[in-house]
């Protein structure tokens, strides 16, 4: 016998069934072939059915639990593949390998129908950690076939549009350009004659203008045969609507079933008490449950429902780090929005969120702003019989609630270094006490200030603020907005 196999196409179901009880996706599933101590490529030759070492063939299909590695073989003598029939692989190393993927089986198959109906352009997007670049790389597994260059391109610097199009000119051996409009002609004409695969993931990670989206939105427009996906947090100018060659997903958190199945894999058992209240706080973020999983099994002994008592979120760094990159680019008018729904913390309606903006704002812009909020999947939207109310998704109230207690409190250490209230941005604009309310929740954020402040100032901090407040002086209601009430309440407490 050679001492060489292939999968047979009955053998590769098989497989195909064995790696998705896993959470594996078919080659970007990094401890697959480490475990087979192979290659990345290895393993996507096996895939496309094309002869491998016996040894690494019988270990690919072990380390998915296949040990009867005979009913996988296609075991009869046959002509190897022609390589021309399959895809060539071309800059493909920044794409990130992957842990596991759970789900999503609708959003494949609609990606599937888009690409296969030709779709010229496809956005996708959702919060940070949700899940779109595992979802591109599952979908690029079981449409590879039908190109024949895939090129992936990772965003986490600023790039202009130049070197983007001579960074893809070089990955389909062509030559540089220095002109925008010469290298997009020559990049189209490679998508004219070849059916190319493009994916940018990360795309509204590098810069807060639409240049970059504004660009492949003119490469929609031109007629050829290739597809570019791109992923980004907020909706992107093109996509406001899908058409025939242009569509947008947006992602939302994995369903109970699926995220229960991560969990799983995670070493839970699936029967423990606060599972899926644990899902619901995350709201089926894959990250977030990735990452919180730990600080449960070491700390609470793997104990779900004594977590879910303490009434917090763990938010790791790495998705900490992703958000606040997303809210470092808010404007003005949305930092205030989202400031107002974390001292809320729950949902409001938007004519009551209106009432409390300190500068009277027209109700068009307000609205165009929670508009935005919603396109960066930043905003829940919670509808009743009688009005809309919008709220933070937990994972981002807990990081702006945060940011916003340490921005407030390095405002009072800068006045108080200055001697200038105009240092008091947030305490001017916010009211840190939830409006209407005396309970322990409405005066959450202001006790947390208060904390950190004490920490600061220790016993003194009642005879700083008395200070600051005198400063406030004859000044006009508007320059002084909020601050009298801050103050106040913040330097009331036994």
């Amino acid at each position: 016998m050679s001492n060489s196999l292939k999968a047979s196409s009955t053998g590769l179901e098989i497989v195909d069934k064995a790696r998705q009880r896993l959470g594996w996706t078919k080659t970007s599933t990094a401890r697959w072939w480490q475990d087979a101590h192979t290659s990345k490529a290895t393993l996507r030759r096996f895939w496309q059915g094309d002869r491998i070492q016996k040894e690494i063939f019988i270990s690919i299909c072990a380390v998915v639990g296949i040990t009867n590695w005979e009913n996988i073989a296609e075991l009869t003598d046959v002509n190897d593949v022609n390589i021309d029939n399959y895809p060539i692989y071309l800059d493909w190393y920044e794409a990130p390998n992957l842990e596991s993927f759970y789900g999503r089986n609708e959003e494949i198959l609609q990606l599937e129908t888009w690409v296969k109906a030709g779709c010229r352009s496809i956005n996708i997007t959702g919060i940070g950690g949700i899940g779109k670049t595992s979802l591109v790389l599952a979908l690029v597994d079981n449409i590879k076939s039908q190109f024949k260059f895939i090129i992936w391109k990772s965003f986490h610097y600023p790039t202009s549009i130049i070197d983007l199009l001579n960074n893809l000119l070089n990955a389909l051996n062509q030559k540089n350009v220095d002109n925008v409009q010469a290298g997009s002609f020559q990049l189209v004409q490679h998508l004219q004659k070849h059916r190319c695969l493009v994916i940018l993931d990360g795309i509204d990670t590098v810069s807060r203008n639409s240049e970059l989206s504004d660009f492949v939105q003119k490469l929609s427009l031109y007629r050829h045969q290739s597809c570019i996906i791109t992923t980004s947090r907020e909706k992107q100018n093109y996509t406001e609507v899908n058409t025939k060659t242009v569509a947008n997903i947006k992602l939302h958190g994995l369903s109970k079933t699926e995220a229960l199945e991560l969990l799983k894999c995670r070493g839970f058992t699936g029967k423990e008490l606060g599972l899926l209240a644990l899902i619901q706080l995350y709201r089926g973020n894959p990250l977030g449950l990735k990452l919180v999983t730990p600080f449960i099994q070491s700390v609470f002994a793997g104990n779900v429902a004594e977590f879910i008592n303490q009434n917090t979120l763990i938010v790791g760094e790495r998705l900490k780090i992703i958000i606040k990159q997303q809210l470092d680019k808010l404007s003005e008018l949305e930092r205030d929005i989202i400031y107002w729904l974390a001292i809320w913390q729950e949902p409001i309606s938007f004519s009551r969120l209106q009432t409390h903006l300190l500068i009277s704002v027209d109700p068009g812009t307000v609205l165009l702003g929670i508009v935005e909020l919603e396109n960066k999947s930043l905003l829940e939207r919670w509808v009743s019989d009688h009005e809309t109310s919008f709220s933070l998704q937990p994972l981002v109230m807990k990081i702006v609630t945060d940011e916003l207690i340490e921005n407030a409190a390095k405002e009072i250490q800068r006045v108080t270094k200055h001697q200038d209230i105009s240092h008091l941005q947030i305490l001017r604009t916010h009211w840190l006490l939830r409006p209407g309310t005396d309970d322990i929740t409405g005066e959450r954020i202001i006790n947390q200030l208060r904390e950190k402040l004490k920490r600061v100032y220790g016993v003194s901090l009642p005879q700083i603020l008395a200070k600051i407040s005198l400063l406030l002086g004859n000044k006009s209601p508007l320059s002084i907005g909020y601050m009298a009430c801050n103050l106040e309440v913040l330097g009331n407490y036994d």
